[in-house]
């Protein structure tokens, strides 16, 4: 059998054939996740706060490059310490409300060569979240002494209460959605295309069947038909 090629023009007819179909799609696909994003999907808020690990100041309140280095280091090493129960299970019984889980809800991270460490707590419950994290940096700064024989952690900013969630984001769903469905719907409109093996056209002959076309039948309208044959009764009854 032939190998079947389609043409720039063929893709576009197709696309045009099919384009209602595949516009329904976009629409519903559209449609629905706005609905789920929006009454399904329950909200998730977020609450942040930062530490910051300071070097003592020296007798001369001065602050060398070695002390700023050292507290550098000690960064990667106090996200550790307080996603450790050393410091969750205190906030786990200082919150009320808060749930088991307390590890999964938070996030730590800071900036390269920075000494500043952002704490992170989503949840569904926004005032939960903010004491979450509130009680996380004031656990940590008040446990750090005694864990690591040194004072070098202030709380440089508290949290407030998170306004707005930060997911679901429902215009990017639903524009991710409208992609999906326009591409389900292109898809469909191929498959329609590529799996319809009926005969249609010359050109289809030769292409399935792999045989010339030796002449064809035009396709006559009926009412042309029926005008022949009416053309043709008067013609008779003249010459009788």
């Amino acid at each position: 059998m032939k190998e079947e090629t389609i043409s720039l023009g063929e893709l576009f007819s197709i696309l045009k054939r099919s384009k209602w179909l595949i516009v329904s799609l976009a629409i519903i696909a559209a449609l629905i996740a706005y609905l789920v994003s929006s009454y399904v999907i329950q909200p998730t808020y977020e609450a942040s706060t930062q530490v910051l690990v300071a070097p003592k100041e020296t007798q001369n309140n001065m602050i060398d490059s070695g002390q700023i280095q050292s507290s550098v280091a000690l960064v990667n090493t106090y996200r550790v310490i307080i996603q450790s129960p050393a410091i969750l299970q205190p906030v786990q019984e200082n919150v009320i409300g808060a749930p088991n889980n307390i590890s999964g809800l938070i996030s730590v991270n800071s900036e390269q060569s920075s000494q500043v460490i952002n704490i992170k707590v989503q949840h569904t419950n926004p005032v939960l979240a903010t004491d979450i994290a509130n009680e996380i940096s004031d656990v940590f700064s008040k446990e750090v002494p005694e864990l690591m024989s040194v004072d070098n952690v202030k709380v440089l900013s508290n949290a407030s209460v998170p306004m707005f969630p930060v997911k679901p984001n429902i215009l990017l769903n639903t524009a991710i959605a409208t992609v999906l469905g326009l591409m389900i719907g292109v898809a469909i409109a191929f498959l329609k295309v590529v799996l319809d093996r009926r005969i249609k056209t010359e050109q289809d002959v030769e292409n399935i069947l792999e045989l010339p076309v030796l002449g064809t039948i035009p396709v006559i309208d009926k009412v042309e038909m029926q005008s022949q044959r009416q053309s043709k009764v008067k013609g008779e009854q003249v010459h009788v």
